[in-house]
C-alpha cells in the first residue's frame, strides 16, 4: 500500500450538498430579483473557486450588491436547509474500508469550521477522522495554504498521502502540497470540467475501493 494518509474534501465529496447549493443560489437570485435560474447541468459547468468567480459566472452584479452582502445572504439561506442534505451513498462503507486498511483519514475543507463540525456531527462519523480542518470564515477562499500548513505541522511525507475531492481546486490543492489526488465526478463540478486536467477521475465514491485493492 503506497498511501498512509487519506485527506478528504467535505462538500460535494462526502457530504452531498449539491442540490441544496443549487436551490440556495436560485433562492438568492429570486430574493435579489434576478431572472436567471440554475439547473444541475449549468451549475456543475460553472461552479468554481474562488467563489467570487462563480458568482460572476452566475451573472451577479457587484455594482448592485457587494460580494460580501451576497456571500452572507447565501450562507444565511444555505444554513436554513443544510441539515436536509445527506452523505453520498457508500460513504460510511468507504470510510470503514480505509479504516480497516489502517489508513489515517482527515478532512480539509473551505467550509467554516463550526459549520463543518456541525455537518459532520449529523452523521456520527467523527471517529473515522484523525483531524477535521475548516476555515475561520464563510468566504470559501483557497484551501491550499490550509493544506500546506497542515502537512508542515504534521511533518507528513506527501508521497504517502492522497487528496480526494470533487473539483479542479482539490486537484490544485494536492499539487500545492505535492501529493496525489483522486477526483469524484459526482459533486459540484461535471466530469467535463474535471477532464481538462490530468487527474485520476472516478464516477462515484464507491469506485474508489478499486484503486486501493
Amino acid at each position: 500500500m503506497k498511501y498512509e494518509y487519506v485527506i478528504w474534501d467535505w462538500n460535494g465529496t462526502l457530504f452531498n450538498d449539491v442540490q441544496i447549493s443549487i436551490d440556495t443560489m436560485n433562492k438568492m437570485l429570486e430574493v435579489k430579483e434576478y431572472p436567471q435560474r440554475l439547473d444541475t447541468d449549468l451549475y456543475k459547468s460553472i461552479f468554481s473557486f474562488p467563489v467570487v468567480d462563480y458568482y460572476i459566472k452566475v451573472g451577479l452584479d457587484f455594482e448592485k450588491h457587494s460580494f460580501d452582502e451576497l456571500a452572507q445572504l447565501f450562507i444565511d439561506l444555505y444554513s436554513e436547509v443544510q441539515d436536509s442534505a445527506e452523505l453520498f451513498d457508500s460513504v460510511r462503507d468507504v470510510l470503514k474500508y480505509f479504516n480497516s486498511l489502517g489508513l489515517k483519514q482527515s478532512v480539509i475543507s473551505v467550509c467554516e469550521k463550526e459549520r463543518l463540525y456541525h455537518q459532520i456531527s449529523l452523521f456520527d462519523i467523527e471517529d473515522y477522522f484523525d483531524d477535521v480542518i475548516g476555515t475561520d470564515d464563510n468566504y470559501a477562499v483557497s484551501k491550499a495554504d490550509i493544506a500546506k500548513k497542515w502537512f508542515a505541522d504534521h511533518e507528513l511525507n506527501p508521497d504517502k498521502a492522497v487528496f480526494i475531492g470533487d473539483t479542479v481546486h482539490d486537484y490544485e490543492v494536492a499539487r500545492a502540497v505535492g501529493c496525489d489526488s483522486i477526483l469524484i465526478a459526482d459533486g459540484h463540478q461535471s466530469r467535463e470540467v474535471l477532464s481538462v486536467i490530468d487527474a485520476v477521475i472516478i464516477n462515484c465514491i464507491s469506485d474508489i475501493k478499486e484503486i486501493f485493492n
